[in-house]
């Protein structure tokens, strides 16, 4: 495998990239104005209340990404999430989303550390 000499860092590659206004994404996808709550112009949340208008639609498919050993480049989770997401809608030509952080359980649960049981 050939290696790059120079790698540039996320941060280099992040902020060399204008990000798509998140209205204009949600439109893209079907998203009616009224069901996105926005957050500034690169977040939003989807209101349940859009569920009642697709609930004739099909369901998506989810894929979890989890434990793997990062590459030398440091190509880990995130990146194969990312590069799935791409690869997928590219190949199916269908709209994809990926969500590279998901908050630690624990929290969630209202648990200390990252141990979760269930019974």
């Amino acid at each position: 495998m050939l290696l790059p000499e120079i790698v540039v860092s996320d941060i280099v590659i992040s902020r060399s990239c204008t990000p798509k206004h998140i209205s204009r994404m949600a439109k893209e996808v079907g998203l009616l104005s009224d069901e996105v709550e926005l957050y500034g112009i690169s977040k939003a949340k989807v209101l349940l209340s859009t569920l009642t208008r697709l609930k004739d639609q099909p369901d998506g498919k989810y894929v979890v990404v989890t434990g793997i050993t990062p590459t030398p480049l440091g190509e880990g989770k995130s990146t194969t999430t990312i590069g799935l997401a791409q690869a997928i809608g590219a190949h199916l030509d269908i709209n994809v989303f990926a969500c590279v952080r998901q908050p630690s359980q624990g929290p969630t649960f209202g648990i200390k550390g990252n141990l979760f049981f269930s019974s």
